[in-house]
Formats: C-alpha cells, structure tokens, sequence
C-alpha cells in the first residue's frame, strides 16, 4: 500500500510539474509580446504622448475590440482622438480602481498639466468659491462636523483625495473631470478643445495649452480673478503687428477688457474679488477663436 501510495504521489508530482511547465510557457509568447511592443513604441518618432500612455491606450483598445490590434493601427486611432478620449481610454485599460496619484500621473502626461505643482503653490480656482458638492464630498470622508474653514485650509490635493474616496473606486473619466474642475477650476475638456484654434492658455503659473503656431495668448492670474489677452510671437512675426488687432479688442471690450497700460494688454478683472466663471472663459474663448477663424485662419 505504501508502495502504491508513492507511485500515485510521484505521477501526482510529475503532473503537476508538467501543467506548471505548460503554464510558464504559455506565458512566454505574451511576456515577448509585451517586450517587443514597449521597444516597438520606443522606436517610433515624433509621438505626441509618452510611451507608457500610448502603451495604456494600445491595451484599453485591444480590450475594446476584442481581438489583435497592432500599434500601427493604434497610432492612427490616437492621432485622431482628442486628450479627453486619450485620457480615458488610457483610465479604462483595465478593471482596477484608479487612485488619486494616477489620476494625476494622466492629467500630467496627457495634457502637460501638474495638480501636484498647482497645489503647492496655492493657486486655481479661489478655495472660498468651492462648489458645494465639494464641500459636502470632504465631509462624507471626514465627518459631518468638520468646518468649511477647516476644508478651504487643506491642500487641494489633500481635498481631490478625500473626493475620491466617496465614490468607492466607481469614478469614471467624466466624474474626474469634473472634480478637478471643481477643486482646481482646470477644465480638462474645453482644454483638449483648445487644439488646433490658434490659442494658448497659461493659467495656475504653468501653460494648459500650446501649440507652436498658436496667435493669441489668454493668461490668467494665479486665482483666476483676473485675465490679459496678448498676441504670440508667431503672430508678430507672420502679421508684423506688435499687439492685439484693433478689431479682436473691440470684440473683448463688449466682455468688459480694456487696455491696461501698466499691464501693456488687454485686460478683465472680476469686480467681484473671485474666479471668473467658465462661462466667461467660454465667451472670451470663443470670441477669440471666432476672430482668428475669420481673420487669421491661414497662420495657424
């Protein structure tokens, strides 16, 4: 019997070994793979995000359609995306909850933009004009007692952690846009719709958005209560004008702009002491992109 018992246990072993073998095996050509797309991607030149986002992309598609999607045809569903579809695909590669720092990580690779450099120097939109869902969210995570003092103190990215924790890793891309939105006043989509219009945006001591043949410049002040509107160098040189047409300016000024001598441009203050709205930000945005589109099309 004990004989036996061996015998069955050696084939036991022996099976074992073999299923164990198979599995490492099979798992070769995947891990190859893998290898070989990262240098795949690596390779490739002029791409206009880094390799790990591209690589999170080319994953999340695969999973999408369900079936072999080379990085050749990859690249040419990202050129086509915009940094919205970018981000989220890159978010939806797999089922794991996102955390806080990779929600950040994406917003950085993606579109160029540091929460964490935004927080510590204590810019953005003003802590007093933090929408109410804000508020009531930090509560949920803290506790009903805690003061809107005591939240408006915290570093914003203390509150977009505290955020996060009530949705119980079901936030989605959206979700997260409107958070930052909310804590930040950075509004990620009508950034990615910044592409292309001939506009550069710098605001919260960082460029949002820059594209080398941009016209114009909206910058705005580190709380967002004020903005100045000022041509580009490429402008200059293209149109041999060394401010802002005459036209845009009468455009602005129906928004409440006005020249500012000290400043040397285009000028808005909110009289109220607080963030502009994205409303107004929509309004001068999109009186600026109107104005190249009839204008200066061509030199963008």
């Amino acid at each position: 019997m004990s004989v036996l018992r061996r015998a069955v246990r050696s084939e036991f072993l022996v099976l074992v070994t073999v299923l164990s073998l198979v599995g490492f095996v099979g798992l070769l050509p995947e891990e190859a793979h893998a290898k070989s797309l990262k240098q795949e991607i690596t390779q490739e030149e002029n791409l206009e995000y880094p390799d790990e986002i591209i690589a999170g992309v080319l994953q999340s598609l695969r999973k999408e359609k369900q079936g072999p999607f080379s990085l050749s045809e990859a690249l040419v569903e990202i050129e086509q995306m915009d940094k919205v579809q970018i981000m989220d695909h890159y978010l939806n590669r797999n089922s794991k909850n996102v955390k806080p720092d990779e929600m950040r990580f994406v917003v950085d690779q993606v579109y160029g933009i540091n929460l964490d450099a935004v927080s510590e120097l204590g810019v953005g939109k003003q802590t007093s004009t933090y929408p109410q869902e804000v508020f009531e969210r930090v509560r949920q995570s803290l506790g009903e007692d805690v003061s809107d003092t005591f939240i408006m103190e915290l570093p914003k990215v203390k509150v977009m952690d505290l955020y996060v924790d009530t949705f119980n890793g079901k936030m989605n891309g959206a979700d997260m846009r409107q958070m930052i939105n909310a804590v930040f006043g950075i509004n990620l989509t009508g950034i990615a719709g910044l592409e292309g219009t001939g506009v550069s945006l710098f605001s919260k001591g960082q460029w949002i958005s820059q594209y080398e043949n941009d016209l114009f410049i909206v910058h705005t002040g580190a709380d967002d209560v004020d903005v100045w509107i000022y041509p580009t160098e490429h402008f200059k040189e293209q149109t041999d004008l060394a401010d802002n047409p005459e036209e845009l300016e009468n455009r602005l000024a129906a928004l409440g702009f006005s020249y500012n001598e000290e400043i040397g441009h285009l000028y808005y203050s909110n009289p109220t002491g607080e963030s502009v709205p994205d409303s107004f930000k929509g309004k001068t945005m999109g009186t600026i992109i109107k104005f190249i589109s009839q204008n200066y099309a061509d030199l963008k």
